[in-house]
């Protein structure tokens, strides 16, 4: 048999199994991804030290897992631990060496690439395990690690959180908030010499915010807003906890009030556009299910003259060149009393914003108003305005 005859035979059958998988309903196998790495933590462990190594493909058997062995240069490091497919735990060999060491993740499918150049250096007394204080709680809440660290707590880590810098760090304790996203699972601390794992941290659930409504439905910016749902605040195993920011589309408002675990008070920010109200609290992010329409503000101002026998005439007067918040507007003719001042008479002004109105003659002070509306179901916004104050007295 010739090569060629052997080649075409080889595609033929490889037709041949991929048309019978079809027949049968079965999906073509997928291969697995090699491992990668794509940080070292801390930077420049000590030998001797654990470290976490992140990156991909270590624990998902689909993907190639799970990892069986990290190696540092020529040796391989010890008391390896997979904490997600992410992310896994491994002391460096003593016998590594100072100086740049790549390291290597293996798993089912073979060795990680590219290569990733790790710096170590000599020998250094390593953190013992920690213990958490409390051994639960929610996000946001403020925990105590204590242990024997031989040197300042540089890092802590919650299961496969992210790295969070700590207060009052000391050798033998560290405070730490629990981050969003922490999962129940070992508490991680860090020094310069490298990190150590122990104790466990279970992260209690908080119930997820929900928005029913919200009133007004549209407002320019400064606006304050009523926000009605669910979980805005609350308590979780004797843990308080409470909203931490809220958005008017993606601008975060700058000042909001949590009145209950159903209300909350926010004013539109300066920058908002149209788009939905979001709440987000240690349970997850509520977005409303309707757009709040930030309107655009159009000032104006009102004029009034009075002749005799009181007729009382001026204009309404937009700043920019949205006519609508001129023509056919209705102002309000008022006089002073000793109550207030008392509505005496009323007229619409024209096309280009001017009005006229004859009032019942009485000697005092008078005054026109127009009130804010919006024309387009508040995708615009017309200013309240008020005319200076005139007087008027019989001759």
């Amino acid at each position: 048999m010739t090569l060629f005859e052997r080649h075409m035979g080889r595609r033929v059958a490889g037709v041949g199994v991929a048309v019978a998988l079809l027949v049968l309903g079965l999906a073509t196998p997928a291969y697995a991804a090699i491992p990668t790495v794509t940080a070292v933590t801390p930077a420049n462990a000590a030998l001797g030290c654990e470290v976490t190594v992140t990156g991909t493909n270590f624990q998902t058997v689909a993907n190639g897992g799970p990892a069986s062995n990290v190696a540092f240069g020529s040796d391989n490091g010890t008391g390896l631990t997979i904490d997600a497919d992410t992310q896994l735990e491994v002391t460096i060999p003593a016998g590594a060496g100072i100086g740049v060491n790549n390291v290597v993740v293996t798993n089912t499918t073979g060795d990680s690439t590219p290569a990733f150049g790790y710096s170590t250096t000599a020998a250094a007394t390593c953190p013992l395990a920690p213990t958490p204080s409390p051994t639960s709680g929610i996000v946001g809440s403020t925990v105590t690690i204590s242990g024997t660290f031989n040197a300042t707590v540089t890092g802590v880590r919650f299961n496969t959180s992210t790295l969070v810098t700590p207060t009052n760090a000391t050798t033998t304790s560290a405070t730490a908030v629990v981050p969003a996203g922490a999962t129940t699972g070992p508490v991680h601390v860090y020094t310069a010499a490298g990190q150590k794992t122990g104790g466990t941290f279970t992260v209690n659930p908080v119930p997820a915010p929900t928005i029913s409504s919200f009133t007004p439905i549209f407002g320019p910016v400064g606006t304050s807003v009523t926000i009605t749902g669910t979980n805005f605040s609350g308590t979780v195993s004797g843990a308080n906890f409470t909203t931490s920011a809220v958005k008017f589309n993606t601008t975060s408002a700058t000042s909001f009030t949590v009145n209950s675990a159903t209300q909350i008070t926010a004013t539109v920010p300066t920058g908002a556009t149209t788009g939905k109200i979001s709440v987000t609290t240690p349970g997850g992010t509520a977005t409303s299910a309707a757009n709040f329409t930030v309107s655009i503000p159009h000032s104006r101002s009102v004029t009034l003259r009075l002749s005799k026998h009181v007729v009382a005439k001026g204009a309404v007067n937009v700043a920019d060149t949205f006519t609508a918040c001129e023509a056919g507007v209705p102002v309000k003719i008022q006089r002073k009393t000793k109550t207030g001042w008392k509505n005496v008479g009323s007229a619409t002004t024209s096309a280009s914003g001017s009005y006229s109105k004859k009032v019942k003659d009485k000697p005092g002070k008078y005054r026109a108003q127009v009130k804010k509306f919006t024309p387009d179901a508040g995708i615009n916004s017309c200013s309240k305005a008020t005319s200076p104050v005139r007087k008027h007295t019989h001759h």
